[in-house]
């Protein structure tokens, strides 16, 4: 069963007419009178005490705040576990007046998946209310150095009012491996599999549902962010996470789906190293590789035009770190 806070929907519900249905409530939270609902978020139940606050398949502008990654939340016996923290203080303020429309118990815990603005310059919002927050030590390591730039750069994108009131306020709990954890009685399995999507992915697997939280290591019909990335670790991450129970996934962008987002996310990324180190191995220039490294599969997947070249070049110099490294170890 689905449910929407206009109401009790049909059941039951396929993934596809669940997908449309996140993008239509995302799309009229970013329509031409957002600006009059902005603190309003739709939230909706994808499982039994399982909810998602889905954002429109969208790069940060000042149109949407920065509010393009999904956030979510799960209510355990005693409380509530949050799932990303948005990309501002008033984007987290809205994330708590959300839970607070569903349930009256109190937020046990924020997790913050990585150290992606958009992901955790909402922190301030938790901090300021004693909730403790959790990240991987690589998270807290990464935001400390990059997150004053981060914020920066978020705000040219989406304008100083946006970024009102944000203050960067790292996590004060830490988990250095992948972990079991219940909180306020929920069971939850919390991955961490090294340097992926970035440094410090976390991705977040409740036991009772099978609905996975998986952050930025799946994209849903968008392109990959690289920037950070390690390719190599993040397609190994991606299948160990295949072998978990998945019923349902969350994935940071995009609408939610299932196992099948994943296998889509690890295709993109296979085939792009695949053809770039085809490229590399040729004797091709990076600008070349660009040329030929082209994957018509993915591409009607939002920000393709944009990033894929990106991406291309991101991969064409980790192949070449590899070699050369390669070559030095030989040497010595």
């Amino acid at each position: 069963m689905f449910l929407s806070f206009s109401g009790l929907l049909p059941s039951p519900w396929s993934v596809s007419t669940l997908r449309r249905a996140l993008l239509a409530a995302a799309c009229l939270l970013h329509g031409p009178w957002a600006a009059a609902t902005t603190e309003i978020l739709p939230v909706h139940r994808i499982a039994l005490d399982v909810y998602v606050i889905a954002a429109p398949l969208a790069d940060p502008d000042p149109s949407n705040g920065g509010r393009v990654v999904n956030t979510g939340f799960v209510i355990g016996r005693t409380g509530v576990v949050v799932i990303d923290s948005g990309a501002n203080h008033r984007h987290g303020e809205a994330i708590l007046a959300a839970v607070a429309r569903v349930t009256t118990k109190p937020v046990a815990l924020l997790i913050n998946t990585h150290p992606h603005p958009q992901n955790v310059l909402g922190n301030s919002a938790f901090a300021d209310r004693g909730i403790p927050i959790l990240a991987t030590s690589a998270t807290v390591a990464a935001m400390t150095e990059r997150c004053p730039a981060c914020q920066a750069s978020l705000g040219q994108s989406v304008g100083d009012e946006a970024m009102r009131g944000t203050r960067i306020r790292l996590p004060d709990t830490l988990v250095p491996v992948s972990q079991a954890q219940e909180v306020a009685g929920r069971q939850l399995r919390l991955l961490h599999f090294g340097h992926g999507h970035t440094e410090g992915d976390l991705a977040v697997f409740d036991e009772a549902t099978a609905v996975l939280f998986s952050g930025d290591l799946v994209y849903g019909g968008q392109i990959p962010h690289l920037s950070e990335a390690n390719t190599v670790g993040w397609i190994a991450a991606l299948n160990q996470v295949a072998e978990l129970p998945i019923r349902m996934l969350v994935p940071g962008r995009g609408p939610v789906g299932g196992a099948g987002d994943l296998a889509l996310t690890r295709r993109y990324l296979a085939e792009l190293r695949r053809r770039v180190a085809a490229a590399y191995l040729e004797g091709r220039t990076p600008d070349e590789a660009i040329k030929l490294a082209e994957l018509p599969e993915f591409s009607d997947w939002h920000g393709y035009a944009a990033r894929h070249g990106r991406n291309v070049q991101h991969v064409y110099f980790e192949i070449e770190r590899d070699d050369l490294g390669g070559q030095r170890e030989a040497r010595r």
